[in-house]
């Protein structure tokens, strides 16, 4: 009878973590948006080299605390869990090394960053990034907290990238073996510094990757509240996590007029959480206020912008292709060779959603800017394993 009542209140604590987290996400974000007011400067740093230090170590270990509860209720339904916890560590703490040395590091957009950051709680930033503040908002309360910027920018991106390994990981496991899912971490790895390499470091995509990994996770078991909650914090990151709306009615379209209703219902999600991050900047839905862009980019995107309307992007004119290409087609051949041992809605999730972010991406961004194509190589990369494995797990039954 105890061990009963133990795995009864394990299953319903494993079933609240993730509600736990998402909450926590919005409970230290969202405050310092609302409450901060101009002008707003860097928090004075601690006198007191026992407090300074002392809140940074608390910090940390608040973090540590979360990442190794998550690993250990995992480790109910996926022994191996435990495992790979300390390499996910470590390689979310290579990615955030590699951003500081490639980007953080350079004075010109260190200077960028510190004023884009600025601007944001100052509501004097040009969109996109003022409606893209949640990042910012979470990595305030940890500036509040230690009274060092530079402290607090390294550990959130350090702790949402490993956030985003873990969902990664988390995917795969949905279907595959532990070995096998943590190949799919290695193109994660290989693509990261080229993600990386053509933007000037805004704090937007960690928190943004990691909740769509989650919202991949969520589709596939089909939790729709989770993924609502998800896709509104999403929002509040990056638009572009929309996507997940019309490839959850992909999915399960074929259940009638339910799926059709859910999806719905995720779209007012999605729409609320929109207007909730514009709104109050006196925002009018005129084209060049929906992403910062007054018109659409697909010409400028292949190479051929008007004569009257030249750009000149950051990269070379062959990235435009070349950045995308690398993101997606070296697991084509993999996913068509495994095709038929394909879930369903893995199917479907590839076939829909890749072709709409790179659609996205050439009507509003640059081509070329591939850490925008990220969320995509974990969902690739589990369906590429499929050319060497049959599934060795079923999504419905797998804990997340």
């Amino acid at each position: 009878m105890g061990d009963l009542l133990h795995n009864e209140q394990l299953r319903r604590l494993r079933a609240a973590l993730p509600w736990l987290g998402l909450f926590l996400v919005a409970a230290l974000s969202i405050p310092p948006l609302l409450l901060e007011r101009p002008e707003v400067k860097f928090v004075e740093p601690y006198t007191s080299p026992i407090l300074a230090w002392g809140s940074k170590w608390v910090v940390l270990a608040a973090m540590f605390v979360a990442i190794r509860l998550a690993v250990w209720l995992g480790s109910a339904d996926d022994p191996w869990a435990i495992w790979v916890e300390l390499p996910l560590v470590v390689l979310a703490g290579l990615m955030t090394a590699w951003h500081w040395h490639h980007l953080d590091s350079d004075d010109f957009l260190g200077e960028w960053q510190r004023k884009t950051y600025f601007k944001i709680f100052n509501h004097t930033q040009e969109p996109p990034h003022l409606f893209r503040a949640l990042p910012y908002g979470f990595t305030r309360a940890l500036e509040r907290l230690t009274g060092d910027w530079t402290f607090s920018c390294i550990a959130y991106r350090w702790f949402f990238t490993w956030w985003f390994v873990w969902g990664c990981y988390l995917f795969a496991r949905l279907w595959h073996s532990a070995l096998l899912s943590l190949l799919t971490l290695l193109p994660v790895a290989v693509l990261y510094p080229l993600s990386v390499w053509f933007y000037w470091g805004q704090l937007t995509d960690p928190l943004s990757h990691a909740l769509f990994v989650f919202a991949f996770i969520w589709t596939v078991r089909d939790r729709t509240a989770l993924l609502a909650a998800s896709l509104a914090l999403g929002i509040l990151a990056k638009e572009t996590v929309v996507l997940m709306v019309p490839v959850y009615w992909a999915c399960y379209w074929r259940g009638g007029l339910r799926p059709l209703l859910k999806a719905a219902g995720l779209g007012v999600v999605c729409v609320a959480a929109f207007l909730a991050a514009r709104l109050p900047y006196q925002w009018s839905p005129r084209y060049d206020k929906i992403n910062g862009t007054q018109e659409l980019m697909i010409l400028d995107n292949l190479g051929l912008p008007p004569p009257d309307r030249p750009h000149q992007p950051a990269a070379p004119i062959y990235h435009l292709y070349l950045q995308p290409a690398l993101f997606v087609l070296p697991f084509v051949p993999f996913i068509a060779w495994g095709w038929r041992r394909l879930d369903g809605r893995l199917k479907v999730m590839c076939v829909i959603l890749t072709p709409l972010l790179l659609l996205s991406n050439l009507c509003f961004g640059w081509m070329y800017e591939s850490r925008n194509y990220m969320p995509l190589v974990p969902l690739l990369g589990t369906a590429a394993l499929f050319a060497i494995a049959s599934p060795s797990r079923r999504p419905d039954a797998a804990a997340a």
